[in-house]
């Protein structure tokens, strides 16, 4: 049975060699000691290595390593989709962790975490039938990318980016990374790029290739996040879009799915009548605001700001004409 210590190096050798890169016995015991504050011997590493390479987990570590050559996963592998039958007690351990964290208010919103720990067959107890699902998407191609820039924000180390945007324009960034987000599955990673001078933010679907640049230092990361980002819906912020007082008309019953489900923190209600609930923001302007307003319909008029409002009477327009056109790609829609 995996001891609670062993687990923590099995997961911190993990991190490392899942992000395609090589490291040697040195750069390993280093990782292990920093996350559990002890230096493991070159004989208990290598028995780590070791079990790795056993079942369960047969991850794919070479076992001809001459001395001082690096080590590195020889193909796709996941830790946690292999964990021991006799580890299940290590992780109803951080359960209950999670469960008694779930009482305090400034640990609210664990309870998704919660649900997953326990969807988990074979992990937690015994296997169990799904009677939870996720919402998750299997194509996204973005996934592989979330250790490696994570890694490298840890180690506080820039990266080399290859990047397309949908014009299948190609670039190349030397990228120091400081914050990952996800938003309607699809991550973002926002950093410095040396090549803009500036703050960027590009998709991880749309990165072709990552390269750390073990040899350099991130650019020091002086943003409060959470202050860049409070005023914006999704994951763009636009140096020229200044925050805007929008007022937003929702047609009842529509307008309760809103109050449940509010479109932003700063939403607030600021009219009321028999038939609609006027909500008031403080917000920058984006694409993904004008989406989250137009996914709610004929439900929903945009007020003010009343350029804002004109612009999206502008593109409800053009909607509705490709609507009602007679003819189009696909011949004449009345027949």
């Amino acid at each position: 049975m995996t001891t609670r210590n062993q687990l923590e190096r099995l997961i911190a050798i993990h991190d490392r060699l899942i992000t395609g890169l090589h490291y040697s016995l040195s750069e390993l015991r280093d990782a292990c000691e920093r996350r559990t504050d002890q230096r493991p011997s070159v004989r208990t590493l290598l028995g780590d290595l070791e079990t790795l390479r056993s079942e369960p987990y047969n991850a794919p570590i070479p076992k001809h390593i001459r001395n001082g050559k690096p080590y590195r996963y020889d193909g796709a592998f996941s830790l946690f989709g292999v964990l021991h039958p006799g580890d299940a007690a290590l992780a109803n351990e951080a359960v209950a962790l999670v469960r008694q964290m779930q009482t305090l208010p400034q640990f609210a919103g664990l309870e998704a975490v919660m649900l997953k720990f326990e969807q988990q067959p074979g992990v937690i107890g015994k296997p169990r039938q799904s009677v939870v699902q996720f919402e998750q998407n299997e194509r996204y191609q973005g996934l592989q990318w979330l250790q490696l820039l994570y890694q490298a924000m840890q180690d506080d180390r820039p990266v080399l980016a290859h990047y397309a945007d949908f014009d299948q324009t190609p670039e190349r960034f030397t990228l120091s990374p400081y914050l990952l987000k996800e938003y309607n599955n699809r991550w973002h990673v926002y950093g410095w790029a040396n090549e803009r001078s500036g703050l960027i933010n590009i998709a991880l679907d749309r990165i072709s290739a990552v390269r750390v640049l073990t040899d350099l230092r991130r650019r020091p990361d002086t943003t409060d996040w959470d202050r860049y980002l409070a005023d914006v819906i999704g994951f763009t912020r636009y140096a020229d879009a200044p925050p805007e007082t929008w007022v937003l008309r929702v047609w009842l019953p529509r307008a309760r799915y809103v109050e449940t489900k509010p479109l932003h923190p700063s939403q607030r209600e600021v009219g009321r009548s028999a038939t609609y609930v006027d909500f008031g923001y403080e917000l920058r302007w984006n694409r993904e605001l004008d989406a989250r307003i137009l996914e709610l319909g004929p439900d929903a008029e945009l007020l003010e700001p009343a350029h804002r409002r004109a612009a999206m009477a502008s593109a409800v327009q053009r909607m509705g004409d490709r609507y009602n056109a007679q003819k189009g790609e696909f011949g004449d829609r009345n027949q």
